[in-house]
């Protein structure tokens, strides 16, 4: 609410403007949004300052930084330190009080007070004791060189060889202050001087007292009270002198140059070949004797005191303090005359860097003149924009004048185009001013369409299109049409101003971020939302805009919006400038000014430095693998990158889906389905660049028992084989159709030649009667008989022909046995002719069809009969002394015998069964329910 009330500190004062305890609220209002905007880029999670007794700082190669001190050993990763101590259940270690450490691959060597000597693996956050034989448990220094442990117990020079596990005393009285070591030469360093390890002994090599020592990858940097000195592995000696008291130094985390710290805290780069001085972004740091200095991988100086640890990073900028004798020291800056000049709020015109008006410049400004909102320069002559109306400074009479353009109005911004000057007044809408005629040629107001009368910025498109910024809207004016477009867009604040680049238009909000649209008005994005920016400009294709707080570049292209480093204490009023390679902007309490000289972006390890699976943590991120998607998942990340600057942004992805952005730096996954998951994760820096470098990770839902790959190929095997087995089944079914069907074919052929002969007889017949010719007729008769008979003669006894079962199947047995030769023995039930005719026929049919196939596939002798009527179903049994029915079961390989009974039996809801004895025999039981059909 805050943000949004005082978005008007300056562009709009649409309310008390006049009223004189004005100034008091705006001071008031203005201190409010700098302190609520500064709050909201809090860098610092931990209060590094209150860790006093750190003893030495690491870096490990994934970026975490390491301090290792009477706490124990904490772990920084710019969201959250862990510290592993005997006082953390959760992060245990048997000790607390470390006094160095060392980085040896992924471990780190850690040398403790009461406890020896520790290897502790970085990934595990587990620690390994080194047995060395020692006396003493206090160790103050240990370095592992050439496969070999070096320790530093009290006066005392130890050797520890983990292979053969035995332990050597180099020197038996010797104080050390520093035990350093480089690829080829171990150094121990003290009050006498510098001492290079040759075999098992120490050999001096510089004299004198060693206040700081560090090693380069071929060379060591030794610091006594007046000189520094350099020697290097071929024992060249260089030095160079110095005045200052320097407990301290480090070397530069990507080469062998080195930083020293005085006790004053000026910090000084050298070369770490010549030992020149080099320059450096880094300013002083407080005035304290340090303990230890480390530079990490992005570009932060960690210094250790008494005091805690002070961070220090690079400042590119320099702030010019420009404070007049006025309520609110809100500003506008320009170029004139190729100088930057300051127009202020209520002291009017002001020379900044360089002399560029008189004293009395301001003498002729009416007392409202004075406070100036905008200043312009067209054609070597100064437009000014002020709250009472429009004045001109010319530089030839060095005096300001009043136009009467616009009268008395309170204007907000100028704006120049093809000799026209755009004015945006806070009541008044916009006028267009011609410079030739010196003359208003158009007034666009609330009649002309816009939204409001306040109009806080213009942009003048080579098409004659203006885009207008009126308090919370942007619209648009046709000068073709005369016509004025309102805009529907996201912002509820203010628009401030507009930049036109890649066929684009950047118009920046007082909170909602920066909107992009195209040409036409449709809205392509809205990047930073929630952020407070103000003025942009264009420079070298791109934008830079001024925030709240903060100072941006901006790319047109992807998007990408980069805090600039140190600027996030600042809160710009408004107008930016560049002149001679260098942006200058306004702020509350002077004019910032950057170098913009390209700057090489920073990208850090993206890491999960915490993995937590239903309340058990461990470090970092393996392969997830969890038994079910109930089981809860956090993933804490970081983006190791130590400079101040934004709060940093995180998303993610599973699988190839789409990118998914993150609250803050934790990512919890729960419910996941079984299945085996791929998940990235990208994270910016300090300046909200997002890094190259993405953080990875893998995540296994086991499945149920029923659905584990091993049963999951053996189901695919079963429905394979299925799938086989009904294709080949299928198969064979259609094999037998078709061959009923060729059956049923050619028995309808024959049936059709019959007919054929019997009708071209007749029609002879016809013709012979009409001829009078009777005998020919009468043979022709008695041919078709004749055919008739034979036909009948040859047809088998297939159905009951209007007889009862008692005649009919005594017939069949003997026609059975006269053509087959095989006897049917038969027992019938008196009853059975009492059914109806339909029932009896059918059952004749089963009869006959289950005889024929069986003899026909089987060597049948002998047939058993028996047909009666028990409980009111009809039972037919049929015995076979071989195996005769088996196939009248198939519903796949079938005969027309077959698929005759299966119709007849399914018609009259009959259970049909084929059982085969041990004794090679066969029998056949239908049962035909009798209810149903009486």
């Amino acid at each position: 609410m805050i943000r949004v009330i005082t978005s008007s500190q300056k562009v709009s004062f649409s309310a008390c403007l006049l009223k004189t305890s004005k100034a008091k609220c705006i001071v008031f209002v203005s201190l409010s949004l700098f302190l609520m905007s500064f709050s909201s880029y809090g860098y610092n999670s931990s209060p590094l300052s209150t860790y006093s007794n750190i003893t030495k700082i690491a870096q490990d190669k994934r970026g975490f930084v390491w301090l290792a001190g009477q706490q124990g050993l904490t772990r920084v990763d710019a969201n959250a330190n862990i510290t592993f101590s005997l006082n953390n259940q959760e992060w245990p270690l048997p000790y607390s009080w470390i006094h160095d450490i060392s980085l040896i691959d992924d471990q780190l060597l850690l040398a403790t007070e009461t406890h020896g000597l520790w290897l502790f693996d970085t990934r595990t956050g587990k620690a390994e004791n080194i047995p060395a034989d020692i006396p003493r448990q206090s160790h103050y220094n240990a370095v592992m060189f050439k496969e070999n442990f070096y320790i530093n117990a009290p006066n005392k020079l130890y050797r520890y060889d983990p292979i053969d596990k035995k332990t050597h005393v180099i020197s038996h009285d010797i104080i050390i202050s520093n035990l350093v070591h480089n690829q080829n030469h171990l150094y121990i360093a003290n009050n006498e001087g510098l001492f290079q390890l040759q075999g098992e002994t120490l050999k001096q090599v510089i004299n004198g007292h060693i206040t700081s020592l560090v090693a380069l990858s071929d060379a060591i940097i030794a610091i006594t009270p007046d000189k520094i000195y350099r020697l290097s592995d071929d024992g060249q000696l260089s030095s160079i002198k110095h005045s200052e008291k320097i407990y301290s130094l480090t070397k530069a985390f990507h080469n062998d140059n080195f930083f020293t710290i005085s006790n004053t805290g000026k910090v000084n780069k050298y070369n770490g070949t010549s030992l020149l001085t080099l320059p450096h972004h880094y300013g002083d740091s407080e005035p304290v004797r340090l303990r230890s200095t480390f530079h990490d991988a992005s570009g932060v100086l960690w210094l250790v005191s008494s005091h805690g640890v002070e961070k220090l990073n690079e400042n590119y900028i320099t702030n010019h303090e420009v404070i007049f004798d006025i309520p609110i020291n809100a500003n506008e800056i320009t170029l004139f005359d190729n100088e930057i000049i300051i127009g202020s709020y209520g002291a009017g015109l002001q020379n900044f860097l360089k002399p560029v008006f008189d004293p009395n410049i301001n003498v002729d400004f009416t007392k409202a003149g004075l406070k100036i909102f905008d200043v312009l320069e067209i054609n070597q002559k100064l437009y000014i924009g002020s709250k009472d109306g429009l004045w001109l400074y010319d530089k030839s009479s060095k005096k300001v004048t009043k136009l009467d353009a616009v009268a008395d109005k309170l204007i907000l911004k100028l704006e120049h185009k093809k000799n026209l000057l755009y004015i945006t007044t806070n009541y008044h809408g916009l006028y267009i001013y011609d410079l030739s005629t010196e003359k208003v040629i158009k007034h666009i107001s609330v009649a002309d369409g816009l939204p409001n009368t306040e109009v806080i910025d213009v942009l003048p498109l080579d098409t004659g299109i203006l885009w207008i910024a009126s308090i919370n809207n942007i619209s648009l004016y046709q000068p073709l049409l005369n016509k004025v477009i309102t805009l529907i867009t996201p912002n509820k604040s203010k628009v401030i101003s507009f930049v036109y680049t890649d066929n684009k238009i950047f118009a920046s909000t007082l909170g909602d971020g920066i909107l992009v649209f195209n040409q036409q008005g449709d809205l392509l994005a809205q990047l930073s939302q929630g952020h407070s920016f103000t003025e942009m400009i264009l420079f070298n294709g791109e934008i830079w805009a001024s925030g709240k707080p903060g100072l941006y570049r901006i790319s047109p292209k992807n998007y990408q919006v980069t805090m600039i480093e140190n600027t996030q204490q600042y809160s710009f009023v408004s107008s930016m400038v560049v002149k001679d390679g260098t942006l200058y902007a306004i702020h509350y309490s002077g004019v910032l000014a950057l170098n913009l000289s390209e700057q090489k972006q920073f990208n850090p390890n993206v890491i999960i430095s915490k993995t937590t699976i239903s309340g058990k943590s461990y470090l970092l991120n393996k392969t997830i693998e969890i038994e079910s998607g109930n089981d809860v998942i956090t993933l804490n990340l970081a983006s190791l990158d130590y400079r101040p600057g934004l709060e940093k942004q995180y998303q993610y992805r599973i699988n190839t889906n789409p990118w998914q952005k993150i609250s803050n730096n934790q990512l919890t996954l729960t419910g996941l389905a079984s299945g085996h998951y791929n998940i990235e994760i990208m994270a910016t820096n300090s300046l909200g660049q997002w890094s190259d470098i993405k953080a990875y990770t893998e995540i296994r839902v086991a499945y149920p028992w029923y659905w584990t790959i091993e049963l999951r190929i053996l189901y695919t095997l079963l429905v394979f084989f299925i799938v086989l087995l009904t294709a080949w089944l299928l198969f064979l079914r259609t094999k037998s159709i078709k061959h009923i069907h060729n059956l049923l074919k050619d028995d309808m052929r024959n049936y059709g030649k019959l007919m054929n002969t019997i009708q071209r007889n007749l029609l002879l017949t016809s013709s012979s009667l009409a001829n009078n010719e009777l005998e020919q007729s009468k043979q022709l008769i008695e041919k078709s008989l004749l055919v008739l008979k034979e036909r009948i003669n040859a047809q088998e006894p297939d159905n009951l022909a209007g007889k009862t079962l008692s005649i009919a199947i005594p017939f069949l047995a003997d026609y059975v046995q006269s053509k087959y030769e095989v006897k049917l023995h038969y027992t019938l039930d008196d009853k059975v002719d009492d059914l109806n005719y339909e029932l009896r026929a059918n059952v004749y049919k089963v009869i006959f069809e289950a005889l024929m196939s069986a003899i026909f596939k089987s060597e049948v002798k002998n047939f058993s009969l028996t047909l009666q009527e028990v409980k009111q179903k009809l039972w037919l049994t049929v015995n076979s002394d071989n195996d005769s029915f088996s196939q009248l079961n198939s519903k796949i390989n079938f005969d027309l015998a077959s698929y005759t009974i299966r119709q007849i039996t399914t018609k009259h809801h009959a259970s049909l069964n084929t059982f085969d004895n041990d004794d090679g025999s066969s029998q056949l039981v239908i049962s035909f329910p009798l209810m149903t059909l009486n």
